[in-house]
């Protein structure tokens, strides 16, 4: 939101000839166009955390050799949302695939049963590695 915020606030300073428009505009990339996420190399078993700012992402390779196995678990997210005295919560339930370390655990997906055990399948194939579910 803060970057949509000073890119359209950039856009009109800019229009009304204010130079302070660029500057919001220069600002607002980062906000715009930076996100994060996690690669996984099974060839060479080793992941990166990343930051990817226009298509460039920045992190380091780190081994994957410590992992023992795949955990996927029950979680109850709660999203909540205020406009002025209006205040809403939304709980949904979601399973999360980990990657389960001695001293680590690393998210590696959110998302429904439905979409999410098809794809620790094939992770847990790609890496080599057990898949455990959770107890009913």
């Amino acid at each position: 939101m803060l970057g949509i915020s000073l890119f359209l606030i950039g856009i009109a300073l800019t229009i009304s000839e204010a130079y302070q428009g660029i500057v919001a505009i220069i600002l607002s990339i980062p906000f715009l166009f930076t996100h994060s996420g996690l690669l996984i190399d099974a060839e060479n078993k080793r992941y990166k955390k990343y930051t990817g700012l226009l298509g460039l992402r920045l992190g380091s390779w780190c081994d994957l050799s410590r992992v023992t196995h795949l955990q996927i678990i029950h979680t109850r997210e709660t999203k909540g949302m205020a406009v002025l005295s209006i205040a809403r919560n939304e709980t949904n339930v979601v399973q999360k695939l980990l990657l389960m370390m001695p001293h680590e655990r690393i998210v590696l997906l959110s998302d429904t049963q439905e979409k999410l055990e098809p794809m620790a399948k094939k992770i847990a194939k790609e890496l080599g590695l057990e898949l455990k579910f959770p107890k009913n």
